[in-house]
């Protein structure tokens, strides 16, 4: 679990100090330009330079949702364009499109705007930001694959698919005033992106059966496995073939072994009744 914080005005906060406080991600604004909330790129450099990892959000008027499919495409067109600006190509972008407390009539604008973002971006990058109800909606509905939730509206409710939890608001950092929040899962969305582990070693071939020795009649010992029939389709005889060589060639030891075995429907035949 990552400790992050996020925040519109960062008001001299500075890389050096957010490490000393324990911070391993920060959360920044996209938002159309100019706009004095959104992450430049000197900003940008100065987080990943020193050693942490930058979430992008985009969020305009905090009610995104009210301009649907149309305005999810506008939006995720203008993000991707100054994600790649910054030199986060091909990042996590989540999407705040309803910071209110919003009620289950404003799902379906709700999940459009998302799905016109994800449409421009592809349903593996795009995230949503919001509280535990609409949240959880989208994420039933399929319509985005990153979830980060806030604490507020969300009663004491969690929906362990999220990938970041915001659980405070209005917390300071020196001089700026922050929201506090913890990642859920190793890959939140964060730039860097994590790296995928390394694959496995192919495991090495089993070392091939050795070849049966002849018995002195020239016969093969074999363990059958499965059925007669399928062994004599296997080696391209008959059963009758394989049932007389056996009968023919039998050990004692054999029979030992025979006579221990479970052979429930195997046809015996008796001298006696």
């Amino acid at each position: 679990m990552a400790f992050g914080i996020d925040y519109s005005f960062g008001g001299g906060l500075s890389a050096a100090e957010m490490k000393s406080h324990g911070v391993t991600f920060v959360a920044r604004y996209l938002d159309y330009l100019p706009n004095g909330k959104v992450i430049n790129k000197a900003e940008f450099d100065n987080i990943i330079h020193g050693g942490m990892a930058v979430v992008l959000v985009w969020e305009g008027t905090g009610k995104d949702c009210i301009r649907g499919h149309a305005g999810g495409v506008a939006d995720a067109h203008e993000a991707e364009r100054q994600a790649n600006a910054l030199g986060a190509p091909g990042t996590i972008i989540y999407f705040a499109p309803c910071d209110y407390d919003a009620p289950p009539g404003d799902q379906a604008m709700i999940d459009a705007y998302v799905q016109g973002a994800a449409s421009v971006l592809g349903h593996g990058r795009t995230g949503m930001y919001g509280g535990y109800w609409p949240l959880s909606r989208a994420l039933n509905a399929g319509v985005c694959a990153y979830a980060w939730q806030t604490y507020a509206w969300s009663g004491t409710n969690l929906d362990r698919r999220a990938h970041i939890f915001q659980y405070q608001n209005a917390a300071h950092i020196g001089p700026a005033e922050v929201d506090f929040d913890h990642s859920l899962k190793p890959d939140f969305g964060q730039w860097p992106r994590p790296k995928a582990p390394a694959p496995a070693p192919p495991k090495p071939a089993p070392a091939p059966a050795p070849a049966p020795h002849p018995t002195p009649s020239g016969a093969y010992r074999h363990v059958l496995h499965g059925t007669l029939e399928e062994m004599a389709h296997n080696r391209g005889t008959t059963v009758e073939h394989l049932w007389t060589t056996t009968v023919r060639n039998v050990t004692q030891n054999d029979l030992a072994e025979i006579g221990k075995l479970p052979l429930d429907g195997l046809p015996v035949y008796t001298t006696n009744p």
